[in-house]
């Protein structure tokens, strides 16, 4: 950041400070105060609400799944600056950041900015997963993160609800109701490596309900390369506005929202742009069931140096949820998805179709099945069809017994596939890289086993383990015949990996909360026989095999606030793949484990009014977090400090 924006921002954020403490003291107590928003206890934590597990509302202490919640108060005391940084706080995920603009983030393996095409993000229920490669473009997302109520990390497949890839996680953001954000909030903030703006506003609206509008701008500044060779500047500028409206006619609730957006990267010239708008509706029935239908429409239009690609979204759900005596919690639905997309790409590689449209349809049920008082089964499937790989089966078979209110120990088996890509089945290079149309469905069996409970009133644990079982994954398939070396992407790759997630939150005193998380993860890969591979078994995912978090969070007294996060994260080694490919391969280092910390300290030095100062990375100048050359070449990420002021009226 230069020296004239940062006066720019910092001067601001003073004279608006001093224009709303009189603004503020004139609004005395007319809602609650930010520094009024404390930590929540370990019943309440149990106590939380989610809708991801079964598609329908349950406690926390209740859900068969390895699932850690996210709250807005923990994003608003992270310091997060976006929502990427903010997924650190979910010690079920991998979260690595490339460079300014661009991140890798998985569940249990397989993670890279282009391959990453086990994990589901739905934001409201809004699939951010593109067709194109798989994959999920986290420069062009962005949720506004004092908007968002909770977001909730399932760390295993939830394919029988969610459908084709979630394969191993499902990331679900769930934003606020407007009525929860009436006012004015302003967010104001710069530092040594980011500014950023957002400000919302929200009101009623007469005989509907309420409504809320924002826009966010945001500024972060060049990381370091590596290698000299690299002379690039990423540097990424984003510039976001929306809307929500929420209210009832007649016994219905209704929502709708909507976003539009442009983000531009510095020396690539890359530029992202769209928007999206999505209505949800839902219908209380006289039986005390529910009906809800949700319908999207979303626009992402990516124009880069060699890729141009304008993809279109529509998208219709329904789903009904009812009771079937007092045995049977019923849900059951169906989805119809419509792609629409016109991809150009430049020399050497092409699409043989520059449009396709392409489509999924869905159907499922899923019963909750009461057992005994402390014994219940989960039994579901879907069956869904799309353009690629024609139909796919989804089972999905949950076991949970709870012998006390505090404690829950569940077992799973289920299925879940990862669709073929328009990468997978179109992409050509000419004289080196042949269409691929027989392409399969990548699939998933996965057997998982977990505990949560209360171990005494201030400690609470979440234990989960898993082994999955991959088979017909990606692999590169060559001939070599004298000089001329030619691939095909085919499905002969196969892999195992097991691993375990442990959490836990211990409150030692009332104004001091601590929480710790760890993740172990192994993998092995195998060919079918009789074939090869030229990268993909090297390519498919760098991932550490361990990973830890321990994280403070205290109140001093009523208007101080001092966070405290430290994480370790071990070795990436780098592709052994410099003889191949030494052009876009001899930047590739293995990433060594690092430890760093953040910091962060909160002042409510009025009601509804926060000044913080936050420092990311204190413990090293700079690290290295991931290498994928074939991706983006690596870069260093720097220590950096920032200065936030929050307001709301």
């Amino acid at each position: 950041m230069s020296v004239t924006r940062s006066s720019v921002f910092l001067s601001a954020g003073l004279a608006f400070a001093g224009l709303l403490t009189s603004t503020l003291a004139a609004a005395g107590d007319s809602g609650p105060s930010m520094s009024q928003l404390g930590q929540l206890s370990i019943e309440q934590l149990e106590d939380l609400e989610v809708t991801s597990v079964a598609k329908r509302p349950q406690p926390l202490a209740e859900a068969a799944a390895s699932v850690f919640v996210i709250t807005a108060e923990d994003i608003r005391r992270s310091g997060a600056l976006d929502l990427a940084e903010a997924l650190r706080l979910a010690p079920n995920l991998e979260v690595a950041r490339i460079n300014a603009f661009t991140y890798a983030i998985s569940a249990r393996g397989f993670n890279s900015p282009e391959s990453s095409n086990k994990l589901l993000v739905l934001i409201d229920g809004r699939s951010i997963y593109s067709p194109l490669g798989g994959t999920i473009f986290w420069q062009g997302i962005d949720v506004p993160l004092a908007d968002i109520e909770r977001v909730e990390v399932i760390s295993g497949p939830g394919g029988t609800l969610y459908g084709a890839n979630a394969v191993n996680g499902v990331v679900n953001i769930i934003t606020k109701s407007s009525a929860d954000t009436q006012g004015l909030f302003v967010g104001l903030g710069g530092g040594t490596e980011t500014d950023g703006l957002l400000i919302h506003y929200g009101d009623a609206l007469p005989d509907f309900g309420t409504y809320r509008a924002y826009l966010r701008a945001f500024h972060r500044n060049d990381t370091d390369p590596v290698s000299a060779l690299d002379t690039t500047h990423d540097s990424f500028n984003a510039l976001q506005g929306g809307f929500r409206t929420d209210g009832t006619i007649g016994g219905d609730t209704l929502t709708l929202q909507g976003d539009g957006f442009y983000n531009r990267v510095r020396d690539s010239f890359e530029k992202l742009w769209g928007g999206n708008l999505l209505a949800r509706w839902n219908h209380p029935l006289d039986d005390g069931s529910s009906l809800s239908v949700v319908a999207y429409w979303d626009l992402n239009d990516r124009d880069a140096p060699l890729l141009q690609d304008r993809l279109q979204t529509y998208d219709l759900q329904a789903q009904h949820t009812f009771s079937l005596g007092d045995a049977h919690q019923i849900v059951w639905g169906g989805e119809f998805r419509v792609w629409r997309e016109a991809l150009f790409s430049q020399s050497p590689f092409y699409f043989a179709k520059p449009w396709a449209t392409l489509t999924l349809g869905n159907a499922f049920a899923q019963d909750d099945i009461a057992l005994t008082d402390r014994l219940k089964l989960t039994a579901g499937v879907k069956a869904e069809y799309n353009s690629y790989s024609g139909f796919d089966i989804l089972p999905n078979l949950r076991l949970a017994w709870q012998p006390a209110k505090d404690t829950l120990f569940w077992a799973a088996v289920s299925r879940a596939v990862r669709t073929p890509s328009r990468i997978d089945r179109e992409l050509i290079a000419p004289g080196f890289l042949l269409p691929a149309p027989n392409f399969r469905s990548e699939k998933l069996t996965a057997f998982e086993a977990g505990y949560r409970g209360e171990i005494f009133p201030k400690l609470s644990l979440s234990i989960s383990g898993y082994y999955n079982d991959y088979n017909d994954l990606r692999s590169d398939q060559y001939w070599l015949v004298g000089n001329a070396l030619t691939v095909q992407l085919q499905n002969h790759l196969n892999a195992t990996t097991y691993g375990a997630e442990i959490w836990g939150t211990y409150t030692p005193l009332e104004w001091w909360r601590l929480r710790a998380g760890f993740n172990s993860f192994q993998r092995s890969l195998s060919l079918d026989a009789n074939t090869n591979d030229l990268a993909e078994s090297q390519t498919a995912g760098q991932d550490p095999p361990y990973q830890a978090q321990l994280r403070s969070e205290m109140n001093l007294g009523t208007d101080w606030e001092l966070d405290l996060d430290l994480r370790h994260v071990a070795h990436v080694k780098a592709p052994q793949l410099v003889s191949l490919f030494p052009q876009i391969y001899q930047t590739a280092v293995t990433v060594p484990s690092y430890t760093e910390a953040d910091a962060r300290i909160g002042w409510h030095f009025a009601p509804n009014f926060v000044l913080s100062v936050e420092g990311l990375n204190l413990l090293h100048n700079r690290h290295i977090e991931f290498n994928d050359p074939a991706s983006y070449p690596p870069r260093y990420i720097k220590r950096s400090f920032f200065v936030n002021l929050r307001a709301a009226l």
